[in-house]
């Protein structure tokens, strides 16, 4: 049986094991043989026979160390006994017949179990023995041991994922002991019997079933390997500071003991430990060792037979499994072959090869995880629409401060931000980055950052991936060594040829016009974009990223207030700043019930991402926010348009994601570079080109699509909405693509190409196929010339026959072959009806070698013909990228029209910019994220003529004081993106920051108590809040002593207060209302409540109903008893806590009354009588005291 037997899945009728037993009859019990030999008791061949011979099985002595896996062996006949030889499962290199084989192999994409033996398989199944099943697996590449090309095709479908575990193949083995003509129940007997004796049984289904025993593979006793031998690649220990986790240390004495293919792999994995290799191997990826338990763990692959731990899957499958490991947090790096065996003789030709230079030569291409997910032939663009961005960190520790370079990329876009920033000792800028662009992966110099920011990395950025990059030595980075490389790769050019882009030409110093010198305050940012290149570099995927990069400069969105300075009445920003805890406090982003989630109805990817950008920096321009508001007003009277639109984009791909992939499939430097990629050999490159194309008309055809809009809105009035729909000559900034996409629709036909994956020109579509094709055309002419002269010569009709390299033999009738001279020469003949003689001459063996020579140049140009397409396309970037972002903007539109048009209440806000006194109106306004039906809404003043711009809010507990302001937080957020609002009115002042401090929570990871967690927010906004900023503070001062916190709270209200910014102050220090109830800065309100049973002496029978509502005023009470019924606390606890409470409010009266009376005493007489009615009330609550 071939080694196909090993991975069928039992039981179907497709099944080589199915097919062989069904024309097998009985199996003689003499036919089978022990398994699981190993290499210290391998019997001979002549105790083989003789066990065969007499019908018993000897189990094989038992080795010292348990074996990882064995094979249950098949019939084998006497005559075939002495071929047996051991099944070696090990890396060596590849045959020419392997290859030649691999290449007409069939498509195992799906699952091995479809394959279908040919006549002679089937005819050669019958004779068949277990021998071929002890041949060099798939895995084993030696060059000196081929294997025949038969065994070969069967056995690579080893590497089918989707089979049965070993364990249950076994139920279709053939039984030991049925012989001809024995009864149902001898042949019952006998298996049972035979399972028990087999010991080669007991192993199998001890290393594929589910017992307590696990296995031991042998990479799990390398000593190299153990936790206290392990050691990086430099011989550096765990515990050392420089360790490289990275590496691994192999023994030069383990690296030659082992085959050509083994050896390589071993490397390989060396310079990449922390990384899961797919290692190439013909037409399947296979995984080793330690990564065979990965893909058995994580991808639910079962362990092949071997000696050793491995699995695999089909060339196919690369995206699907790579994607699961990724997603799970692993490094993947994709091994290809860079050469066929033809190309390896040819090599070993030119050095003088030892015998590990005779295997294929396998590269990695590209290393994938979380953060470098680049999209090219093997992947799909996924459905997620958030960037996964690479943050590199580089700090200067300032002492109480530090000042920070960041820079952050995605690469499946090609966007890298800059920038550099000091920041505060809480580290407030670096998280307001963080909260807005959440990094999936972290780069930084190892011991480079202070305690405050690992404190960020610990928590924070707790959940992604880190990675550290050289400190110091030839690797380690700087400003410097960062603008030479990109002047020597990238943007070589000085004066009028200058190609550097604008934010990297800031970045440098003025004095140097080669651009080498970095400019001192962006230094730090310029070592962190050479990080990010150094990382992307170790990858492979420089040459894939940074030829399409486009850098943006990252600026603080409170930093530019310190940049120029204005008139005090206007705003300083152009964008409002939330910082991290106002984005975490509002749930302005996020995955559900937020901000983000509530407006969010767009249709495409890339209009999800700039709402996302919007709501994190929602604009200061009043002309930019009424533009908006009024184009959404328009779509809303346009209900029609607007569905049409919506239905349009909705099956518009992530075209900005599509657009870095087509320029990574025509980017030419990948070849120019050398990279390993430009020679893998990819055996499913039809499938891919395929897709590409296919991909690649989605694209086009979603652009063709999108021409459809300037007539779509043809008719609209609005500003902005003509400026994103209308073509350049109606005024508007939508680029004009109809020559572009006329050209590319008729550059090549495009069913022939999505048939076929391979692209034809139409004529005059490009130069060089062209002349290709006319060099083909005039040697056809020259051929037919050539064939009329020859029919003159014989004088009858003849034709060329033959194919390939054996093409134009002149084809010539027998009766007039005597006419043929010496200088033909005579290559084959036919008999029969018509019997004819072939001659070829020097003339028509000239003409094939051109012929062959301008087909070989017309196949060239088709290879690269795709690639100069692609190249073509992404040369009118600027245009697709425009379209792109004029559709963004139409598709954010349109999501807020649409929730606009969902809502039972709705208007466009008013605002008002350079007021000299901020404020805001807001008259029966709904939380954005609630239900509007269960809501009762709420309105508010503040800072208008009747109402001072800092409200003191009092009110029961549950009374909605939060939520009342996360609502005007939330609404002000809408006005200011330009949204349409819930409320029945709202007229407002732009404000420039939001502050929050709400809830209560402590920082454990970050050692910080609830109470220092609320001063840091509070200190926060008492350095950062201006009088236009809006300020949302719930309950200050509640982490620590009564007194305390009153104070803290008074001080703190004082301060906001005398910088008359819009301010919601919530509280239960009914002292402060005390405090400031006559402070004319100040204004008290209230959530109203209606009370029953107040007085009454059982504060359990006390009802309390929340209205909802704010009211001016102060609450007397905060009424936590009833807070304490709701949450069902035992009466007897209440009815202590309530004596209790009267107890100490009766204490503070007395006080209060003896402070009043001292007061009096010494007062003027006309206020006595005032004084005395305070007293009076003082008096009647003291009484009420008395339980």
């Amino acid at each position: 049986m071939s080694k196909k037997l090993n991975t069928s899945v039992g039981g179907t009728p497709t099944n080589t094991l199915f097919n062989y037993f069904t024309k097998s009859p009985a199996v003689d019990k003499k036919k089978l043989t022990p398994s699981g030999k190993t290499d210290s008791a391998v019997k001979s061949e002549v105790a083989e026979k003789e066990n065969l011979k007499n019908g018993q099985i000897k189990k094989p002595e038992t080795p010292k160390e348990t074996k990882p896996a064995a094979k249950k062996k098949l019939a084998m006949s006497d005559e075939e006994a002495p071929k047996k030889r051991k099944r070696i499962q090990q890396l060596e290199s590849e045959s020419e017949e392997e290859m030649e084989e691999t290449k007409s192999e069939d498509d195992f994409s799906e699952a091995c179990s479809d394959y279908e033996p040919d006549a002679n398989e089937d005819s050669d199944d019958s004779a068949s023995s277990g021998d071929e099943e002890v041949e060099p697996s798939d895995a084993s590449m030696s060059e000196t041991s081929p294997s025949p090309k038969k065994s070969r095709k069967k056995t690579k479908t080893i590497n089918n994922n989707d089979i049965e575990p070993t364990s249950k193949k076994l139920k279709l083995d053939p039984p030991e002991a049925l012989v001809e003509g024995s009864t149902f129940q001898e042949k019952l007997k006998n298996l049972q019997s035979n399972a028990k004796k087999d010991a080669a049984y007991d192993e199998i289904v001890t290393t594929t079933s589910n017992l307590d025993e696990p296995v031991i593979w042998p990479h799990q006793k390398l000593e190299f390997l153990q936790p206290d031998k392990i050691k990086d690649k430099a011989g550096r220990r765990p515990d050392h500071p420089d360790y490289d986790s990275s590496t691994l240390h192999v023994p030069d004495k383990f690296l030659n003991s082992l085959s050509p293919g083994v050896r390589q792999w071993w490397v390989l994995k060396s310079d990449n430990y922390d990384c899961v290799l797919f290692f190439k191997v013909g037409k399947f990826y296979e995984l080793y060792h330690m990564d065979a338990d990965v893909g058995v763990n994580e991808l639910g692959f079962t362990y092949m037979r071997g000696e050793f731990a491995h699995s695999g899957f089909p060339e196919i499958s690369f995206d699907k499994m790579s994607n699961i490991l990724i997603d799970r947090g692993y490094k993947v790096a994709r091994v290809e072959q860079t050469e066929t065996p033809d190309m390896m003789t040819e090599r070993c030709k030119r050095i003088k090869a030892t015998k590990f230079d005779k295997v294929v030569a396998r590269e990695i291409c590209q290393i994938t995880n979380r953060g470098t997910q680049v999209f090219g032939s093997q992947c799909k663009i996924g459905p997620n629409h958030q960037p996964n961005y690479m943050l590199a960190l580089v700090e200067q520790d300032l002492g109480t401060t530090s000042r920070y370079g960041v820079c952050f990329i995605d690469t499946s876009i090609g966007d890298f931000h800059l920038g550099e920033f000091e920041d505060d000792k809480n580290c407030s800028r670096l998280l307001t980055l963080l909260s807005h662009n959440m990094p999936v992966l972290l780069l930084n110099e190892k011991s480079a950052l202070s305690l405050r920011t690992q404190q960020i990395v610990r928590t924070v950025l707790g959940g992604i991936l880190k990675e550290q990059v050289p400190a110091n030595g030839s690797q380690a980075c700087n400003a410097e060594k960062t603008l030479k490389l990109l002047a020597e790769r990238y943007y070589a050019g000085s004066g009028s040829d200058d190609n550097w882009p604008l934010v990297l030409r800031t970045m440098q110093s003025d004095l140097d016009h080669l651009g080498l010198t970095p400019n001192d305050d962006y230094k730090m940012a310029l070592k962190a974009l050479g990080e990010c290149i150094f990382f992307i570099h170790k990858c492979k995927l420089e040459p894939k990223v940074l030829p399409m990069a486009r850098y943006h400069m990252y600026v603080p969105p409170d930093q530019i207030a310190d940049a120029k300075p204005a008139v005090a009445s206007t705003l300083r920003r152009s964008h409002m700043v939330l910082d991290a805890t106002t984005l975490s406090n509002l749930r302005i982003i996020g995955e559900e019930h937020s901000l983000l989630a509530t407006l969010d109805h767009c249709c495409t990817k890339f209009g999800k991402r700039l709402l996302h950008h919007w709501l994190c920096a929602p604009s200061c321009d009043v002309a930019v926010i009424k533009e908006r508001q009024e184009a959404i007003g328009e779509l809303i009277r346009l209900p029609s348009e607007l569905q049409e639109m919506r239905a349009l984009l909705a099956p518009m791909p992530d075209f900005e994601r599509n657009l870095a992939q087509i320029h990574l499939f025509g980017n030419k430097q990948l070849k120019e570079m050398n990279h390993p990629d430009s020679r893998a050999i990819l055996f499913e490159e039809k499938i891919y080109n395929k897709h590409k194309l296919l991909g690649f008309m989605a694209v086009l055809k979603g652009f063709n699509a999108l021409t459809k809009i300037p007539m779509m809105f043809h008719q609209c009035e609005t500003d902005l909405l003509k400026r994103i729909t209308q073509l350049p000559e109606s005024g508007g900034s939508f680029p004009d693509l109809s020559k572009e996409l006329k050209y590319f629709a008729t550059a090549f036909d495009h069913d022939a190409a999505a048939k076929t994956g391979v692209i034809a020109p139409q004529p005059g579509m490009d130069a060089e196929y062209d002349a290709a094709m006319d060099g083909i055309a005039e040697i056809e002419k020259r051929l037919k010339t050539y064939l009329e002269e020859q029919e003159r010569h014989f004088g009858c009709r003849i034709a060329y026959f033959g194919s390939d390299k054996k093409r134009y033999q002149l084809d010539v009738p027998e009766t007039h072959a005597h006419k043929a001279n010496k200088s033909y020469s005579l290559e084959g003949q036919t008999k029969g009806k018509k019997p004819c003689r072939r001659y070829t001459t020097a003339e028509t063996r000239a003409l094939l070698k051109d012929m062959q020579q301008a087909e070989e140049t017309r196949n060239m140009v088709l290879k690269d013909l795709a690639r100069r397409l692609f190249e073509k396309f992404s040369n009118h970037y600027e245009q697709w990228k425009q379209c792109i972002d004029c559709v963004a903007n139409l598709d954010v539109l349109g999501s807020l029209a649409e929730y606009a048009g969902q809502q039972m209440v709705i208007c466009v806000p008013e605002l008002v910019s350079g007021a000299e006194q901020p404020f805001i109106q807001l008259e029966e306004g709904y939380h954005p994220c609630v239900n509007a039906s269960t809501y009762i809404p709420n309105g508010l003043e503040l800072g208008t003529k009747s109402e001072a711009p800092l409200s003191l809010l009092t009110g029961p507990n549950m009374g909605g004081k939060s939520t009342l302001m996360r609502e005007l937080g939330l609404l002000v957020i809408m006005a200011q993106i330009g949204a349409h609002i819930p409320a029945a009115s709202c007229r407002l002042s732009l404000v420039d920051r939001i502050f929050t401090r709400l809830g209560a929570q402590d920082d454990i990871l970050a050692g910080h108590s609830t109470f220092l967690v609320e001063l840091n927010e509070t200190s926060l906004i008492l350095k950062h809040a201006t009088c236009h900023s809006l300020v949302l503070l719930d309950e200050l001062g509640r982490g620590t002593a009564t007194y305390d916190g009153t104070a803290i709270a008074a001080s703190v209200v004082n301060f906001l207060a005398n910088l008359k910014c819009r301010t919601l102050f919530s509280t239960h220090y009914h002292n402060l209302i005390d405090f400031f109830h006559n402070d004319k800065r100040i204004t008290l309100g209230h959530m109203a409540c209606m009370v029953e049973n107040e007085d009454n002496e059982d504060p359990t029978q006390e009802t309390v109903t929340f209205l909802y509502k704010y009211t001016a005023g102060a609450c007397p009470k905060s009424y936590g008893f009833n807070a304490a019924k709701l949450a069902g606390m035992p009466q007897g606890i209440i009815k202590r806590a309530y004596e209790l409470s009267k107890k100490v409010e009766a204490i503070a009266l007395q006080r209060k009354i003896t402070a009043k009376i001292v007061a009096a005493a010494g007062g003027k007489e006309s206020s006595k009588t005032e004084k005395l009615n305070v007293l009076k009330d003082l008096l009647q609550q003291l009484k009420k005291c008395h339980v």
